[in-house]
């Protein structure tokens, strides 16, 4: 009577597993275009080499460098943790603020910039529209390139204006 008890239990609980499963497996499908950063590593490994920079603090933007398995400068992302680090002897210099950013994009040399759809605007601001070529947006983050993307590539590069 007890061994069967266990087998009923051990049956509910095998049961119950599999709906847990795979309802967690059903929301990150559902919830990964309003999250994940995937499409936008994707859409620049498909890209022309540039340099990559990420607007924002380290843990607000891990997952896309992950994603893009690329270094990349931190703009404006001297905060938090990362401040005290950053001004250590020997540590990595990739942390620029908005001077050295304008600098960089205005530069001869390909960048890519990841950051949220809703600060284009400041960036509009310090470069001008006609600098900011959108690769791809999804997520409510974009990436956006100084330089035009040429027809060898897919043609997913348009303007801002054209948005």
């Amino acid at each position: 009577m007890f061994i069967r008890r266990v087998n009923h239990a051990a049956i509910a609980i095998v049961a119950m597993m599999v709906v847990f499963f795979h309802a967690a497996r059903t929301a990150l499908i559902t919830f990964d275009p309003h999250m994940g950063s995937h499409a936008l590593a994707a859409a620049l490994k498909e890209s022309p080499p540039g340099q990559l920079i990420v607007d924002d603090q380290y843990f607000a933007v891990s997952s896309r460098l992950f994603y893009s398995n690329q270094p990349a400068k931190l703009l404006n992302g001297r905060v938090m943790n990362s401040e005290y680090g950053s001004y250590a002897s020997g540590a990595p210099d990739v942390f620029i603020d908005d001077p050295e950013f304008r600098h960089l994009w205005l530069g001869d040399g390909r960048h890519y910039l990841v950051s949220s759809e809703d600060t284009v605007q400041r960036f509009e601001a310090l470069v001008g529209k006609d600098r900011l070529h959108v690769v791809v947006a999804s997520s409510g983050k974009v990436l956006i390139t100084n330089l035009v993307i040429g027809s060898t590539i897919k043609k997913q590069t348009r303007t801002l204006r054209e948005r």
